[in-house]
């Protein structure tokens, strides 16, 4: 059937809620906002609950759920890799290759003249056979853009009705009552087999492309131990969030999914924390593994995944050619400096407390505007710094900092110059940096606010935690107001947290979207237990390992450095090459913030 001179003017709402739900692999969307270069982008921090009510704003639903499946196989033609025309033959082509498999699909355009062929599947598809499949169909479409279906966690697509970012809507090609039919009497397995053998000839051909970059950014797979429990090495994360694997480490799916368990094994998980990452979507790379298993077997496969990976570790426990030896970092945090000068005879952390709460009572016209967000967090940083090392002096680096406040150093530094630099503001610089020695800060409170004792805050303080980088920083605003009981409402957590109230109102919708604010019958609450599960679920911990492993690299270059043109500024420092391995945090500690990572790059 050829869809294309087809045009249908069905109602927006009622294409929406027809097919939307139907199409989603998860019942989750993005609201599409545009970025500071104009261009539209689905955000993590305006991913929603998918409901039958269709936003007025431009929404793709996700492509993908939190058991590395996808519903249905979203094939967007994009009229930008060659026009309309280019577009027209292409779904043409497509259409015919559909038809040979015997599939049923539906149709829809955008009002820039792209199309989307969308065909239902009645068993859900693991992101491996899907991605094969949508991969190699582009081979002979040019205009066939696989992206919504390479990526687990942010693979998205605007569905009929959603808004387009140009006025109108995604318009229906295929007649409603037939859409429905179809969606609703879904492909067989059939369906999908006859796909993948018509196929063939270049469903591997994406592999060799991502086994190269897989592979080039791989780490080793070991793992240290943070508290009770360590962390998995790189390459075994990137598998577990995102299915993909170095084939010429890993001959199948089956053996690199082995991996992740053994590694897990080794790091002293337990069973429930893989089958829990598997369950609530942090580990969907893991959970396609295992889609090959029916739901009821899955976790039986899992176990025995797990005994099988216990056994062999068991046996090579005590073979003195392998290397399964973890580490482990218990020293205790210091400074870069070592010892720091004499505090006042005052009680350090009392004096911390104040100028916390003084902080936050006059942030808003001290330091207004979004321009000074950054500034409000690292100020926050170096507070839960002077906390943990128990003195209002503060020696850490611009690296350490910037893990802290999820930024580049470079940025950190230029706000640390401009906050010393103010005639009467918070922080002052006593000495600056030499060699490895990081500048040493004082936290400092402005001449009007001295001898005025503010009843003190409640609870820890917190630098910018890892979820809010990828939520943003009024998010993370509007979500500390909440947590310390300053805001119930959404006007209140404006107020509270020096926001517009449209800002608070987008800030709470996201915040609820990923569990992390409830709506209860006396007002909004935070839930801080979950905010290293939504992290992980956003692959941020991930995004910190990264800049871990970056800053290891240039603390490698700088020791150097330092041995070949100034050997009396080198301390003897030692190398910190197990960051990555220690660092991760626990799941039971809901007061871990990325300044513990910043306290142990500090030592």
């Amino acid at each position: 059937m050829n869809t294309l001179p087809a045009t249908r003017t069905d109602d927006a709402a009622t294409l929406w809620r027809a097919c939307a739900q139907l199409i989603a692999g998860a019942p989750r969307l993005r609201i599409g906002r545009r970025s500071a270069g104009g261009r539209l982008v689905y955000e993590a921090r305006h991913e929603r609950a998918l409901t039958d009510v269709r936003p007025l704003s431009p929404a793709a639903v996700m492509v993908y759920g939190p058991d590395g499946c996808c519903a249905t196989l979203c094939l967007d033609l994009d009229v930008g890799r060659g026009g309309t025309d280019a577009v027209a033959r292409d779904v043409a082509h497509l259409e015919r290759t559909l038809t040979a498999a015997g599939a049923r699909w539906i149709a829809d355009r955008s009002s820039s003249g792209g199309v989307h062929l969308y065909v239902p599947l009645l068993e859900r598809l693991p992101y491996d056979q899907a991605r094969s499949i949508v991969e190699a169909l582009s081979a002979d479409a040019p205009t066939l853009d696989p992206s919504p279906h390479r990526s687990l966690r942010s693979g998205c697509i605007r569905v009929p009705g959603a808004a387009h970012r140009d006025g109108g809507h995604q318009q229906l090609l295929t007649p409603l009552a037939a859409a429905y039919d179809t969606l609703r009497r879904r492909n067989a397995p059939e369906v999908v087999q006859a796909l993948t053998a018509l196929v063939g000839a270049h469903a591997g051909a994406w592999r060799t492309e991502e086994t190269t970059t897989v592979a080039s950014t791989a780490g080793d797979d070991t793992a240290g131990a943070h508290a009770s429990r360590g962390a998995l090495g790189h390459r075994l994360r990137t598998i577990a969030e995102t299915g993909l694997y170095d084939t010429a480490r890993y001959a199948s799916a089956s053996e690199a999914r082995q991996a992740v368990i053994a590694g897990a094994v080794r790091a002293g998980w337990q069973l429930t924390d893989v089958a829990t990452r598997l369950a609530d979507g942090r580990w969907p790379g893991l959970a396609s593994l295992y889609a090959r298993y029916s739901p009821n077997q899955r976790h039986r496969a899992l176990a025995r995944d797990w005994r099988s990976a216990s056994t062999w570790l068991t046996e090579r426990a005590n073979d003195p050619a392998s290397n399964l030896v973890r580490r482990s970092h218990t020293s205790a945090s210091e400074t870069q400096r070592g010892p720091l000068p004499a505090a006042p005879d005052v009680d350090e952390h009392g004096f911390i407390r104040t100028w916390r709460t003084a902080l936050r009572l006059t942030e808003h016209h001290r330091l207004p505007g979004r321009g000074n967000h950054l500034a409000r967090f690292l100020l926050r940083a170096l507070g839960e710094a002077a906390h943990k090392t128990g003195s209002r002096y503060v020696a850490f680096g611009t690296r350490a900092l910037a893990v802290a406040t999820g930024t580049e150093h470079s940025s950190v530094a230029a706000v640390l110059r401009r906050l010393s630099d103010e005639p009467d503001g918070w922080i002052d610089r006593i000495e600056p940096a030499r060699g490895e020695n990081a500048d040493l800060y004082e936290l400092r409170l402005p001449v009007d606010l001295q001898g005025r004792v503010p009843r003190w805050d409640r609870g820890r303080a917190h630098a910018l935690r890892p979820a809010f980088r990828e939520l943003g920083h009024v998010a993370a605003f509007v979500f500390e107001t909440i947590e310390a009981g300053r805001a119930a409402t959404v006007l209140d957590a404006a107020r509270a947290a020096g926001v517009s109230r449209s800002a608070a109102h987008d800030a709470v919708e996201a915040l609820h979207a990923h569990g992390l604010v409830d709506r209860t019958h006396d007002g909004l609450a935070a839930r801080p237990d979950r905010l290293l599960i939504v992290a992980e679920q956003l692959g941020v911990l991930e995004v910190v390992a990264a800049q871990l492993r970056r800053h290891r690299l240039e603390r490698a270059r700088w020791r150097a450095f330092l041995e070949r043109h100034d050997a009396d500024a080198h301390d003897d420092v030692p190398a910190d090459d197990d960051a990555e391995r220690w660092w991760w945090p626990p799941d039971d500690d809901v007061g871990w913030t990325l300044t513990d990572t910043a306290a142990h790059q500090a030592a």
